[in-house]
């Protein structure tokens, strides 16, 4: 998929589609197959089972090439190609570290929600004073609050494209507190991420030390 916009390869475009044709098949087949099996399993129904997260994603996956073999294809059809980048978190949730970082995000939910809340907060404040400072000066790049918001949130993250910034010296002094309190405000949660990481690491090893 990523290859197949790559100009300099379009002479193995058509290997490329062949490669894609065969792996949606083996997906379709394997997909088929899992519906049919489950219905022995007594505590589900194939119904169900077709309704889970999972098997939705699988399904999204392999559609945009059936209903083009039926003779529906547009561009919206073919870009749903993409949610077969999550069919690689089937196999996270097979693996402990997905189970711990579930736990993690399950425990410190408030905190994550509270950060969440006050960085949308700060955005919802700088934006209007930002657009009142710029405005006047730069309408072409300032032209209305849903504007200067993007300019916000790419500031906060300190990304910062180089296509909006501040002329004014209010404009600025803004820009400075917002980069300021987006360092900071980004440093929380990835501390509290990473002190319950380890915590979870260190009750994992004592767990294994207690067995042994």
């Amino acid at each position: 998929m990523f290859l197949l916009t790559e100009d300099s390869l379009k002479e193995y475009y058509e290997i490329f589609e062949i490669i894609n044709l065969i792996n949606v098949i083996i997906f379709i087949i394997e997909y088929v197959f899992r519906l049919y099996a489950i219905g022995y399993d007594k505590s589900t129904t194939r119904t169900k089972y077709a309704m889970t997260p999972f098997m939705i994603i699988d399904l999204l996956a392999i559609l945009p090439t059936i209903l083009v073999f039926l003779g529906i294809n547009t561009s919206f059809l073919r870009a749903l190609r993409i949610v077969r980048i999550f069919k690689l978190f089937k196999f996270a949730k097979y693996s402990e570290v997905d189970e711990m970082i579930m736990k993690i995000l399950s425990e410190k939910k408030e905190e994550f929600i509270f950060i969440f809340a006050a960085i949308l907060i700060l955005l919802f404040t700088i934006t209007p004073l930002a657009y009142f400072a710029e405005h006047d000066a730069q309408p072409e790049v300032f032209r209305s609050m849903s504007t200067t918001l993007w300019w916000s949130v790419t500031t906060f993250t300190t990304v910062g494209y180089g296509d909006m910034y501040p002329i004014t010296t209010f404009g600025k002094f803004i820009t400075t507190i917002i980069s300021i309190l987006g360092i900071a405000f980004y440093a929380i949660p990835g501390a509290i991420f990473t002190a319950s990481l380890l915590e979870e690491l260190k009750q994992k090893n004592k767990k294994k030390k207690t067995k042994e």
